[in-house]
């Protein structure tokens, strides 16, 4: 027979050994007592229901530790927030709303869709007081991200940028060259000076600066959020916006009462 460790012959000769605390039994004793118990079904549902309780107890710590780590560092993020520069990226919502959200996104990425969806929902909720600035950032598995990436900063070079934007974001099956083209038609933009701005190096340049700023500030996958600086990052709900930005405008409040 294999060794057994104490906690094992602990938990399975417990109820077995409990009348009997100050008998002297020897190791070969326990051994053959625990064999037999664990034959049993009895035996066998009691450790399986000791090792059970023991994972499940663990897992509580863990969950509540990690949850009270997160709770730590999104406090400190109030505290000190993360400043990104906005830059002449594509924005809308007010120039005076008190919360500006910058999103990093891939118009490829399913997760970003549901993202935009959001966003929408946050600017009809909050119209006076959130403003939305988009950030390039194409995954290099989304063969189409680049492409797409491109063929909306040219769309913004003739301010179409958002109406091209939602156009990719609901149709996201049909990403292709032939699909820019019939957005671009459809949104009666310059052709000629579109093709010619999509294919400019200055598209590039501002994509690619887009994505230094992600990794500068830790944004590695879409969609990544910063909401005056607090960091989402995930398609999380409405709800969890929600909670940050009412932090925000209710800590605007408390600072103009202090003055």
């Amino acid at each position: 027979m294999k060794p057994i460790s104490l906690f094992v012959r602990t938990i399975a000769l417990v109820g077995l050994l409990a009348g009997a605390a100050s008998a002297q039994v020897t190791d070969q004793q326990f051994s053959d007592l625990m064999g037999r118990y664990l034959q049993g079904e009895a035996g066998q549902q009691a450790l399986g229901k000791t090792v059970e309780g023991f994972f499940q107890k663990r897992q509580q710590e863990m969950m509540k530790k990690q949850q009270d780590q997160e709770k730590t560092d999104f406090e400190s993020q109030f505290k000190s927030p993360v400043k990104v520069d906005a830059g002449a990226s594509p924005a809308k919502g007010p120039a005076t709303a008190k919360v500006t959200i910058i999103e990093f996104s891939d118009f490829q990425c399913p997760y970003c869709k549901r993202g935009h969806d959001t966003m929408d929902e946050v600017l009809k909720a909050y119209p006076n007081d959130v403003k939305l600035v988009f950030k390039h950032l194409p995954l290099p598995f989304h063969k189409e991200a680049g492409p797409a990436a491109k063929a909306a900063y040219a769309a913004g070079k003739q301010n179409k940028f958002w109406e091209y934007h939602d156009a990719l974001f609901a149709n996201q099956s049909r990403l292709g060259a032939a699909y820019y083209e019939e957005v671009a038609k459809n949104l009666g933009l310059n052709m000629e000076k579109w093709k010619k701005d999509m294919a400019s190096p200055e598209a590039e340049k501002q994509i690619e600066a887009d994505k230094a700023i992600a990794e500068a500030n830790s944004i590695q996958g879409t969609p990544g959020f910063f909401v005056n600086g607090v960091a989402v990052k995930g398609a999380y709900p409405f709800d969890h916006f929600k909670t940050i930005i009412d932090r925000w405008l209710n800590e605007g409040k408390a600072e103009g009462k202090d003055k």
